[in-house]
């Protein structure tokens, strides 16, 4: 048996971690999380999703606000074991954000102990509570509804709320995304599949590849990983998921993602859809464009026909320069102290120098400038119903002419 014991020794753990006596890191810490919940308590965020959170109890003495705020603390802790909460809620920082009178945790005076109060919503306990709630509720709550029921309350109900709160940027970015998510090899994944893989986890027929490729395969229990992403301030968050099996196309259900998002949330909110080559369907870009105003930006396969006759097409002149994209800095939070920030900057100061003293590519591989040409007006994509507008790519080396 495998026993876990949390205590509040700060200066013990001070000692370890200037010794190197540490086996993992958390994120997420009491504060982050209290001020996490008590900002969603305060909108009433939570409360706004749990309205439409789907259930299968006929009797609620649990809210479904807290069974919500439940599985995000755990998800925060990056825990996927309903039995983690007690400890969860020990460590974590929900019970802090909670109200005094439903749960209070605070550290006694003698002990130096943590003591929790947990209240509960009915009198069926004989012992004392240490959660608001048991760990079995919560599997209970979220295992007996559909996978398909909860997909959908997250595609509809739940961006709603988040339109509602201003969520969405302004800008509309918004990118169209399918990767494959591997699990144990087990049959018992419902709808998974076992494909073959090669060594960059892209799929392959194994009886095509050669006696050397097929060193580097290996097998894969999978599903497909369907989502719609929504770039916000730098960073992306999901408004729309599918999850199918491993071997299914996910251009169909991709495109169905889109569709409920706009009745959502309502015209205007996507305004810009980056796809992949995997998501080429010119009749669906077209009806986007049309009803709903989604610019679509693809990159096209060489087999179309508009991409040969933007090729033969592409003028002499009007080739303008691609401005060169800054080296990326990485900022050193001021918040650091003193000692630290002068360490980090030594660090990347020498890993600069370090780059440039690498020995320089050979000619063909040293790249100098590249350029971009625009033309409007193609329509030798039949599948698409709309004119597109093509903006042809070419880099240019010490070598090339």
């Amino acid at each position: 048996m495998n026993l876990t014991f949390v205590e509040y020794q700060p200066q013990k753990v001070l000692a370890a971690f200037r010794q190197g006596e540490f086996d993992g890191l958390e994120v997420i810490g009491q504060a982050d999380e209290r001020d996490f919940f008590q900002r969603c308590f305060q909108e009433r965020l939570l409360v706004r999703l749990a309205d439409s959170m789907p259930t299968a109890r006929k009797k609620e003495e649990v809210p479904r606000w807290l069974i919500l705020a439940a599985n995000l603390s755990l998800k925060l802790h990056q825990e996927n074991s309903f039995l983690a909460f007690e400890g969860v809620v020990r460590c974590g920082g929900l019970l802090s954000a909670l109200p005094p009178d439903l749960a209070a945790k605070h550290l006694e005076a003698k002990t130096r102990q943590w003591a929790l109060h947990c209240q509960g919503f009915n009198a069926k306990n004989s012992y004392d509570r240490a959660t608001p709630c048991d760990q079995d509720t919560l599997r209970k709550a979220l295992k007996d509804v559909t996978a398909t029921a909860w997909m959908e309350w997250f595609n509809g109900s739940v961006q709603q709320v988040f339109q509602a709160y201003g969520f969405f940027d302004p800008e509309g970015i918004f990118i169209g995304d399918g990767s494959y998510l591997f699990v144990p090899d087990n049959p018992a994944y419902e709808g998974s599949v076992v494909l073959w893989f090669d060594e960059h986890n892209h799929p392959v027929d194994y009886e095509k590849l050669s006696p050397e490729q097929r060193q580097g395969a290996h097998r894969e229990r999978c599903y497909k990983w369907v989502s719609l992403l929504h770039l916000r301030r730098g960073a992306y968050v999901y408004a729309g998921m599918a999850l199918l099996s491993g071997n299914a196309h996910e251009v169909g259900p991709f495109f169905k993602l889109v569709e409920p998002l706009v009745r959502s949330v309502g015209q205007g909110v996507i305004q810009w859809l980056i796809l992949d080559r995997g998501f080429i369907d010119g009749e669906q870009l077209s009806r986007w464009k049309q009803d709903w105003g989604i610019e679509g930006v693809i990159p096209m396969k060489k087999n179309l026909d508009i991409w040969a006759d933007a090729w033969a097409l592409a003028p002499r002149q009007g080739w303008q320069p691609v401005p060169e994209a800054p080296p990326p800095v990485v900022p050193i939070p001021p918040a650091r102290p003193e000692r630290l920030r002068r360490r980090e900057a030594n660090r990347q100061k020498t890993l600069a120098q370090r780059k440039q003293a690498l020995p320089p590519p050979p000619a063909q591989e040293r790249h100098t400038h590249s350029e971009d040409c625009w033309m409007g007006g193609f329509r030798s994509w039949t599948a698409a119903t709309v004119p597109i507008a093509v903006v042809r790519f070419r880099d240019h080396y010490l070598n090339s002419t």
